[in-house]
């Protein structure tokens, strides 16, 4: 099996979200993030936000198998 591609899937908390919650998805990021990064990541979006709180994130890998 070979690496395709790796997602992230962020959620974020605000008041003014109908839920509560917003689900923003990211595709195509390093095959291996690193908590570190995904710390990094969230605090600028954080910090873009409008208040915003950083809830959690999922990590999905892509790979891809051939038939042979």
């Amino acid at each position: 099996m070979s690496w395709k591609k790796t997602a992230i899937t962020i959620t974020m908390g605000n008041d003014k979200y109908p839920k509560g919650i917003k689900v923003i998805r990211f595709n195509n990021i390093v095959e291996e993030p690193t908590k570190e990064q995904l710390q990094q990541f969230a605090e600028g979006l954080v910090l873009l936000s409008d208040g915003d709180s950083y809830l959690g994130s999922e990590i999905v890998k892509y790979t891809q198998q051939s038939a042979k």
